[in-house]
This record gives C-alpha cells, sequence and structure tokens, in this order.
C-alpha cells in the first residue's frame, strides 16, 4: 500500500466509526469502520501502527467529543484544550490495539480471537481508569438502535459485543486481503500456463463464499440469544417531569433555579386531576436548587406536591454534608412528603462535579475551579429503593454508562432501574443522545426496562430489547406518564459478567505472550540460518 493511502487510512477509520454513533447514529457503520486501518497497518513495524492508531483515535474521539467544547465553553480557550486533551488521552487505546494488529501476526488465525478480546481490555481499562475512567464512545454503544448484533450483549455485555464487532471486522480485512491475494495468484498462474488455472478459479469461488458465510452467521447468533426476561407483575406507574428552563451557556445551562425547581412543583401539582394517581413521580438530577433536607422551604414545597400527586417523589437535588461538603443525591419521599430513602452518587464527573488534583489544577488553570469551587462528595452504598413494592436500581447521570453498575444493581435484585439526570449542561449536541444510547445498551444487557428522567431531556422509557418510547425533546417542558413491568430473571451477563470480562482480558493478555515467544522463535531460527550461512564457507575450508 502506498504510504499516502496508509496515512489516509487513520482518520477515514475514525471518521467511519464517529459517524456509527449519535449524531449521525449509522450504527452499521461500526461492522466495517476498522477495516481501512487494519489493512494498512498489517505489513507495517507496530511502532508506525502504533502512530496510525493514535490518529484514528484522535479522529473518533475528536468528532464523537465535541459536544465537550460546548459542554465548557464559559471558559474560552480551555474548552478546546480540554477537548483535545480528552480525545488525546483515549486515543491511546487505539495506538495500543493497532500496535498488536502487526505484533500478533505468528498468531495467524488466532488473531480472530485474540485482537477482538484485546480491544476489549483496552476499553475495561479506559472504562474505569484512572480517576474513575471515561466509559464514553465505547465501540458497542454504536450498536444501541438495534441490528442483529445488540442482543449478544445480553448474553457477553457490552465489551464482549464491542469483541464481536471488532472480530467482524478483522474477518472482512482478512477475507479483503484472501481475495486479493486470490486474484493476484490467478492472473500469475495464467501468464505462466497461457491458460485459466482451475485450481485457483475455486480457491476465488471459496474465498467468495467467506462473506454470506459471515453475514449468514451474524444472524444465526441474533436468532440464538435468549429472550429478555419476562414481566414479573403490573407495570410500575411512573409520571417523569422534565420541567427544566434553556438558558445561560456551559455549565450555567444545567444549574437548577429556583423557576425550574417551581417548574417541577407545578407540574407535579397538576397531577391532582388525574383520577388515578401514579405509582411513582419523578423529578430528574438537580431538580431541586437548594437542598430540600435543610432549606424548609424547599421542603414544604416537595411535600405539598407530593401530596397533590398522592405518589411519591423521587428528585434529584445537590444536598450539603457540611459547610465545605455538597454531594448529588436522590432522595425518596412518600406521598406524605416524608424522606424515606436516598441514594449518593458514587461516580462523579471529573472537571463537573470535582476536580483531579484540585489545588494544582485551580493554580495551573483557573477556570477548572471556578466552574467547581467545591468536590462532592462520593457515595458508597449501590442497592435498590423499594418504590410501590417494586425494587429500584437508581442511577444517577453518567453513572449508566458504567456497565459494571446496572449488572450489580441486577444482581442485588432490582426489578427496573432508573436514571436520574441533568443533560442540560450538553447544550443541542450530541452528548444527550449518547448518554441515552449508553443507558439503551445497559437495559438489553440487564433484562431490565430502565426509566430516564431527564431535567430538560432527553427523558424516555427503555425496554429489554433497547427500543426506546415516551421520548421527549430537548428543553420540552412535559410530563409523561408511562408502564414499566418489574422483571426478576437474570440474563447471562448480569449473572456470568464479571467472569466473561475476566475471559477477555485473559485471552488477550495469553496471546500477546505468545504472540511474543513465537517472534522470538522466528528470530532465533532466523539468527540460526544467517550463521549456518556464514560458517559453511568456513567449514569447506578445513
Amino acid at each position: 500500500m502506498r504510504p499516502a493511502l496508509r496515512l489516509l487510512a487513520a482518520p477515514v477509520s475514525g471518521a467511519l466509526l464517529a459517524a456509527a454513533f449519535p449524531a449521525l447514529d449509522l450504527g452499521p457503520l461500526a461492522l466495517v469502520a476498522l477495516v481501512p486501518l487494519l489493512l494498512a497497518v498489517e505489513t507495517v513495524r507496530p511502532l508506525k501502527a502504533a502512530a496510525l492508531g493514535y490518529l484514528a483515535g484522535l479522529t473518533f474521539f475528536g468528532l464523537h467529543l465535541l459536544w465537550i467544547a460546548q459542554f465548557l465553553s464559559w471558559t474560552g480557550a480551555a474548552a478546546w484544550l480540554a477537548w483535545g486533551a480528552l480525545s488525546g488521552v483515549e486515543a491511546a487505546a487505539f495506538a495500543a490495539f493497532f500496535a498488536l494488529v502487526p505484533a500478533t501476526r505468528p498468531l495467524g488465525a488466532l488473531r480472530l480471537l485474540v485482537l477482538p478480546a484485546a480491544w476489549a481490555a483496552l476499553e475495561l481499562v479506559r472504562a474505569y481508569h484512572p480517576i474513575g475512567g471515561f466509559p464514553w464512545g465505547l465501540l458497542a454503544t454504536s450498536q444501541h438502535d438495534g441490528g442483529p448484533l445488540l442482543p449478544l450483549a445480553r448474553v457477553v455485555g457490552g465489551f464482549g459485543l464491542a469483541a464481536v464487532l471488532v472480530a467482524v471486522n478483522l474477518a472482512v480485512a482478512m477475507w479483503l486481503r484472501a481475495l486479493w491475494a486470490t486474484a493476484q495468484d490467478a492472473r500469475e498462474a495464467e501468464a505462466e500456463a497461457g491458460a485459466p488455472d482451475r485450481a485457483a478459479q475455486v480457491r476465488r469461488v471459496v474465498v467468495l463464499a467467506g462473506l454470506p458465510l459471515l453475514v449468514g452467521g451474524l444472524l444465526v447468533a441474533h436468532r440464538a440469544v435468549p429472550a429478555p426476561p419476562a414481566a414479573a407483575g403490573p407495570p410500575l406507574d411512573v409520571v417523569v417531569v422534565q420541567a427544566g428552563l434553556r438558558g445561560g451557556h456551559g455549565l450555567a445551562q444545567g444549574a437548577t433555579t429556583k423557576q425550574v425547581f417551581d417548574n417541577h412543583v407545578r407540574r407535579t401539582e397538576t397531577l391532582a386531576l388525574l383520577p388515578d394517581p401514579p405509582d411513582l413521580v419523578v423529578w430528574g438530577e438537580g431538580a431541586a436548587d437548594d437542598d430540600p433536607l435543610t432549606n424548609p422551604d424547599r421542603r414544604a414545597a416537595v411535600a405539598r406536591a407530593a401530596v397533590a400527586a398522592r405518589a411519591p417523589i423521587l428528585l434529584g437535588a445537590t444536598t450539603r454534608i457540611d459547610d465545605t461538603h455538597l454531594a448529588t443525591e436522590g432522595l425518596l419521599f412518600t406521598p406524605e412528603g416524608r424522606l424515606a430513602d436516598r441514594y449518593r452518587k458514587r461516580r462523579l464527573v471529573p472537571f463537573g462535579e470535582f476536580v483531579p488534583l484540585g489545588d494544582l489544577m485551580g493554580r495551573l488553570v483557573p477556570a477548572t475551579r471556578e466552574g467547581v469551587p467545591y468536590d462532592k462528595v462520593p457515595g458508597r452504598r449501590l442497592e435498590p429503593l423499594l418504590v410501590d413494592g417494586t425494587r429500584v436500581g437508581p442511577l444517577i447521570c453518567w453513572e449508566s454508562a458504567y456497565p459494571g453498575d446496572a449488572r450489580q444493581l441486577a444482581r442485588d435484585g432490582a426489578q427496573l432501574l432508573l436514571v436520574l439526570t441533568n443533560n442540560a449542561s450538553f447544550g443541542t449536541g450530541a452528548g444527550p443522545r449518547q448518554h441515552l444510547a449508553a443507558g439503551q445498551l445497559r437495559a438489553v444487557e440487564t433484562g431490565r426496562t430502565i426509566v430516564q428522567g431527564a431535567v430538560t431531556g432527553i427523558s424516555a422509557v427503555i425496554a429489554p430489547t433497547g427500543r426506546t418510547s415516551s421520548e421527549t425533546g430537548l428543553y420540552q417542558d412535559t410530563v409523561v406518564r408511562l408502564a414499566a413491568p418489574p422483571r426478576t430473571g437474570l440474563t447471562p451477563y448480569v449473572r456470568y459478567g464479571r467472569g466473561i470480562e475476566a475471559a477477555l482480558i485473559g485471552i488477550a493478555a495469553g496471546g500477546i505472550v505468545l504472540a511474543g515467544l513465537l517472534w522470538r522463535r522466528r528470530r532465533a531460527v532466523a539468527d540460526r540460518a544467517i550463521a549456518e550461512r556464514v560458517l559453511a564457507p568456513l567449514r569447506g575450508q578445513t
């Protein structure tokens, strides 16, 4: 391959992969997006492959995370610095993966197992590390809206599905290489023999049949996956109140004002007109502009709304731990307005709810502390809340992007999951849609209905198949009533997910070690051959 084409393959693969995610959301592209770069790096040195992989990763994350510049627009040029820095850090996983493509050549067909596992292992690392990780842009999320492979997440989870997607890309790349090699062999044989080579023609037919067989295999895999757990009782009648306002810029877009709080109270009080009260009313993350547990006026307003709705209210609020410490919590109030239970957000957003190395970062980049003057305190408890006899698993904001949290809640008895979020600071970019896509993947993995309640949208109910309904628009002031069936059965991923992820890491590590040993043996054989050629004339003289 010409150097210019090899260089071009990196941004092409990155751009194709970005197009598979929201905003463009062309999910099937993820089946072939990596193929151009896989073909380009097959015969280069690992260091060069890493550089090309890094360029592909920069292209992908640069496009996928454009909403971050809007999220931090209030910081001016620092917003673009943060966007570039985060893209650059995350692109390192692409560099590591593509370096392994030529490095594992001695494994032959085993690469169809080892390289997909390596991609999954790299995603696991970057999803959880460092400083809590960044589980955004995970490959499986590209399939959130359906397709033949999405149900596999019910068995192997998002990381396992990512491995399957990479395996498809590798299979397509191998098929194209084999097709090209077969055509070359046929031309050379015909040139030497002066007539068509029947053996070459047979090989070409066999290679051509490979792609239809791959497509057929994907369809069979889709049909072989077990169905989601059946509903275990009557659905929970949930009302989501979405009453946020458009305003400000950057983090100020997500700041809750008294008007936003009053809107939620007003909307909830209108539920008194319903002939049948709901089982639960949901207000999104940060719907209360002040701590309802310490502000008597806010507490009284919540109690008044709960009494009017004749239903418990689960609302998101920033609560005060002490004079200098805050927390993001979901507070469950009874229909009489008493606090029944609470959940404190465990996974805080870096530079949104806390600043890593805060003192140092505050001096180096003062804007980081201007938007986040106090670090919030993370919670430690992750367990379902009991609502009208149904065990509801709470997640707040981007916690829905972490597969392990939803899996743990389902294992611990959650019959449905509920995501409280406030995506206002994402603006109108792809961020809110990407966040909803993560929830769709969690629904498939866990076999649970997920209700997402957002202050400014997108609110929705997600079926265990990943399909959404009752979606709201961004900044739409509305009330949505929906049915959320409880489920108690466990998917294979919920039962065995930790073991599956450990197996992926083990396969990747074992394959890399084996490839290293094979390269070492090849070098030893080559060194002996060179030594023989050098010593042979000397032996002849003696």
